[in-house]
């Protein structure tokens, strides 16, 4: 008898686990939704004798929030000039490990391109770690100005934001820029899906850097926990560790409530901490 009930949850198990392949497969990611407040537009990259050309950058002013007067601009940089690239690691929540990780590429002048890969979530869907391994929502890489993707952070919703610049040259900095824009234009021609564990803020960014260097990262729970992404950084060397880890996160840290995104001195504002 207890034979035969096992046999039985066996059978629906598999039966259930098929059903589940099936939606899965079934599943088509698109360009064509009801997309969220600042999903809408999805960026383009031109790169050509030097000059970037970033089309659709983001460059919202946050009214709270989640809510922000719209602004998408077109704006122009010179490939050379680009000297630096920090990684941005801001907490929303009280758990040290729940974070979304972006990179910012810096430039002569002082302006900066943020390139954030997110979940591209319809009007009335909300994030879920699940639905995310489940096909339910596409990939957007936001670019955007210090103080859209930067400032909602450290402003309306008064996250912990880190901000790490990297120990890596000039040189592969731009190799690094170059080779997300090439993906930044792939999704922008087809859409695809994010994954929760396979493809999320975190691995999609060090596949690239993997792919124009012989670094390795290491398969950690650091990867799907990014707010603890900065101790692999460290243990790498792609940060400085001139100093003791804990020092440098304290350094790292942008102090809220002395920075205001709506500064023309906002860009220098939340680096000045680490300089200190």
């Amino acid at each position: 008898m207890i034979k035969k009930i096992l046999k039985i949850i066996l059978i629906l198990v598999g039966v259930l686990l098929i059903a589940l392949a099936i939606f899965l497969l079934l599943q088509k990611p698109s360009h064509d939704r009801d997309w969220e407040s600042g999903h809408d537009e999805l960026p383009y990259m031109q790169i050509e004798d030097g000059t970037i050309t970033v089309e659709n950058m983001r460059d919202f002013q946050w009214d709270g929030p989640f809510e922000a007067t719209q602004n998408y601009i077109t704006d122009t940089f010179n490939l050379e000039e680009m000297d630096s690239a920090e990684v941005i690691i801001s907490h929303f929540a009280e758990f040290e490990g729940m974070a979304h990780i972006f990179l910012s590429f810096g430039f002569m002048d002082g302006r900066h391109i943020n390139i954030s890969l997110e979940t591209r979530r319809e009007s009335d869907e909300k994030f879920s770690p699940l639905l995310g391994i489940l096909r339910q929502f596409e990939i957007i890489y936001v670019v955007g100005t210090d103080r859209d993707l930067i400032g909602v952070r450290t402003g309306h919703r008064d996250e912990r934001v880190y901000v790490y610049p990297v120990t890596a040259s000039p040189e592969k900095i731009q190799e690094l820029f170059i080779t997300l824009s090439e993906e930044i234009n792939d999704v922008y021609e087809k859409p695809r899906f994010y994954n929760t564990l396979l493809h999320n803020c975190t691995n999609e960014l060090t596949r690239k850097v993997e792919k124009i260097s012989n670094l390795n990262f290491p398969f950690t729970y650091k990867t799907f926990l990014p707010g603890f992404f900065d101790e692999v950084l460290y243990s790498m060397n792609l940060v400085s560790t001139s100093v003791p880890f804990d020092e440098l996160k304290q350094n790292a840290l942008v102090d809220n409530n002395s920075v205001d995104e709506t500064s023309d001195t906002y860009s220098a504002d939340v680096r000045s901490f680490f300089s200190q």
